[in-house]
């Protein structure tokens, strides 16, 4: 009756050890912690805490030309401008508009549309109150 539970328990180890092997482990922190991101076509990280690193910028406002090491790359991604698009410039099967057509993303079917181009026609006293 001995050997029955003598395996059993021998079995019963091997599996919490096992278990217990398995486990994920927890790695300590580097010393400056930020999140890191990887491009889709980078073979490098970008750090997301760098992307907008005032003391890189001189006092023009252009970005000095130091050169440094691979780690210290930007991508595109990271400019200070910002562009957007619109959902349904982004939906499947469409065809964005032809470049300067004078067309918008917004207009309805811009590429298959016909006709005048109805462009922003407002005067400057309107928009930015210009003295002339």
């Amino acid at each position: 009756m001995e050997a029955p539970s003598l395996t059993l328990n021998l079995l019963l180890i091997i599996i919490v050890s096992l278990l217990f092997i398995s486990l994920p482990r927890s790695e300590p922190l580097p010393e400056n912690p930020s999140l890191v991101l990887l491009g889709d076509g980078f073979e490098w990280p970008t750090s997301h805490g760098d992307a907008f690193d005032i003391e890189s910028f001189d006092d023009a406002g252009e970005e000095e030309d130091d050169d440094v090491g691979v780690s210290d790359r930007r991508s595109l991604y990271w400019k200070r401008r910002r562009y957007y698009i619109s959902y349904g410039a982004l939906s499947a099967n469409r065809v964005p508009c032809p470049p300067r057509s004078g067309r918008s993303y917004y207009t309805h079917n811009c590429f298959r549309a016909r006709g005048p181009v109805h462009t922003y026609t407002r005067g400057c006293s309107s928009i930015t109150r210009c003295r002339r």
